[in-house]
């Protein structure tokens, strides 16, 4: 292990374009019929796709197949690499996000995922976190058959406010719904 910044390194590395990057945490893109898998976390709340924390010494690959499944009930099929994100800013070490299809499983809720939904780059949920998107889009395209990525994700104070105020306008559109009599509601949500 390495010093950097007086913060022990850790955690497996993953190549893109012969480069190694350390990881700490894995995630899963299980694509169906174009559309990616998210799931709603209960904290921080939030969607994104399922994965999580790496054990020690546990191949990132392994991890993002193991979360799935225990956080959706999916078996996965995985296809390959979409890509390594590192971070900077308040957050830090990185995350591998894999390819896959699913091929079995049944899907139920669990403690870290209260829904699921499959979406495209354009029906992205408003309080989807906003390191997500470019990670949607880049497992699509890896799902096309594009190459491993590598990307530096930057979370600071603006990102953390502008997902607080998609939180809160969220909340005023359900309050707001629901003030209105029952025949004119949307059904849509």
């Amino acid at each position: 292990m390495s010093r950097r910044r007086g913060r022990r390194e850790y955690g497996p590395r993953v190549l893109v374009g012969g480069v190694a990057h350390r990881v700490l945490g894995a995630q899963m893109a299980a694509v169906r019929d174009g559309r990616v898998l998210i799931q709603l976390r209960p904290w921080p709340p939030g969607w994104e796709m399922p994965g999580g924390h790496c054990q020690p010494d546990e191949d990132p690959l392994r991890c993002a197949v193991r979360e799935t499944e225990e956080e959706t009930g999916y078996v996965i099929d995985v296809i390959g690499l979409a890509g390594v994100y590192s971070w900077k800013g308040w957050r830090s070490g990185g995350d591998a996000v894999y390819v896959g299809e699913i091929v079995g499983g049944r899907p139920h809720r669990s403690v870290e995922s209260l829904r699921t939904r499959f979406v495209g780059t354009t029906d992205l949920p408003r309080t989807i976190f906003p390191w997500i998107p470019q990670r949607i889009a880049d497992a699509l395209a890896a799902h096309a058959g594009a190459p491993p990525v590598h990307r530096v994700q930057v979370v600071g104070i603006r990102h953390v406010l502008f997902f607080g105020v998609q939180w809160l306008a969220t909340v005023l559109d359900w309050v707001r719904r629901f003030r209105q009599p029952r025949h004119q509601r949307s059904t849509r949500r």
